[in-house]
């Protein structure tokens, strides 16, 4: 019998390549894809990998469908005075789009990837997507926008372990990165540079400078309003003799308004949109958020509006919610959905 093939999201680094070791450990016909997003030159890494495994390697020129889909419009959430998340954007517009594209191009049903998060079926038999056991790794909040029929061709091979022992394996197998360091963020950080600069210099939108404003008057000037996000105190140079935190952004004037109250940043609710439940329709029960990758999940009261929009309630006010980020829900490890937060009151 011939071996099922899968195709493999290949980057080069410890977590993709362990993946497509275990493929291969459990029987499967592996073949790396590797999605090429800007000029940077070829990543040797990614070939020695792809040759320490004996897999072959296919790249997909993405470059030009990355800069229109994902970088330029996530500037543009920048310019706009709110926050976006990027990485929860380019998994399902391009990511994932791009790797089942390939795959059928080749003759493969499956994607495979690295991310630590694991796919389960429940007992009507609609996928599930749970939290990886690694919490500092776990991936599911950026991959709350897939669906069930993308989650019933992708598999998640380190979803149940944890960082530590990808490397293990990795040394065990004798694969050439063992210890190569993570690259988190790689696709819109470079080193010194904030992100929303990054991406403003590569869509090449021009930004004013503008003003900070505390209690009605100018205490300073800013380079332009997508350097700054809401409830950040560092970096602003501003000198009130007490510390301050950015409380609003007002894109059509340019203006950052300044709080040293940091109790002006506590929400009581805000507005979600552009909501996507994995198994397509809300679900009941108690439910936990998080409005941010790092942040602990709060239970919350969800209120579906007319519009199909959700108004969620969290059990404590919460710090810092800002529009343009991703509120992701759950229930214990199980990763519902989520959207994008849009109005916060």
């Amino acid at each position: 019998m011939s071996k099922e093939r899968i195709a493999l999201a290949m980057s080069g680094g410890v977590d993709s390549t362990v993946a497509a070791y275990l493929a291969l450990q459990q029987g499967y016909d592996v073949t790396g894809i590797h999605l090429r997003l800007d000029d940077s030159p070829a990543d040797e890494a990614l070939q020695q990998s792809c040759e320490a495994l004996g897999i072959k390697l296919i790249e997909c020129d993405c470059r030009r469908a990355f800069h229109e889909k994902v970088i330029i419009p996530a500037a543009e959430v920048y310019v706009s005075g709110r926050t976006p998340n990027p990485c929860c954007e380019c998994n399902k517009i391009l990511k994932f789009a791009e790797l089942f594209r390939a795959a059928g191009d080749h003759g493969m049903d499956k994607v495979w990837t690295g991310h630590y998060v694991t796919c389960v079926q429940d007992t009507d038999g609609r996928y599930m997507l749970r939290r990886g056991s690694d919490n500092c790794k776990d991936q599911s909040y950026f991959l709350y926008r897939l669906t069930q029929a993308e989650l019933s061709r992708v598999g998640f091979p380190l979803g149940s372990l944890s960082k530590a022992e990808v490397r293990q394996i990795a040394t065990a197998a004798g694969l050439p990165c063992a210890s190569r360091p993570d690259s988190q963020d790689a696709c819109f950080q470079i080193p010194g540079e904030c992100c929303g600069e990054t991406l403003r210099r590569r869509s090449g939108i021009t930004v004013p400078p503008g003003r900070f404003i505390y209690r009605g008057k100018k205490v300073g000037t800013h380079q332009g309003i997508h350097r700054y996000t809401i409830g950040q105190r560092q970096g602003l140079n501003v000198a009130l003799g007490v510390p301050a935190y950015i409380s609003a952004i007002d894109a059509g004037t340019g203006d950052i308004i300044l709080t040293t109250d940091a109790q002006e940043l506590l929400a009581e609710s805000f507005t979600v949109s552009r909501v996507n439940w994995i198994s397509g329709h809300a679900p009941d029960g108690e439910f936990t958020v998080k409005v941010r990758y790092r942040s602990p999940g709060v239970q919350c009261r969800i209120v579906e509006l007319p519009d199909g929009k959700l108004q969620v309630f969290p059990e404590v006010p919460l710090r810092a919610v800002t529009s343009g980020q991703a509120a992701v829900f759950y229930q214990d490890e199980v990763m519902l959905g989520g959207g994008e937060i849009e109005q916060v009151m």
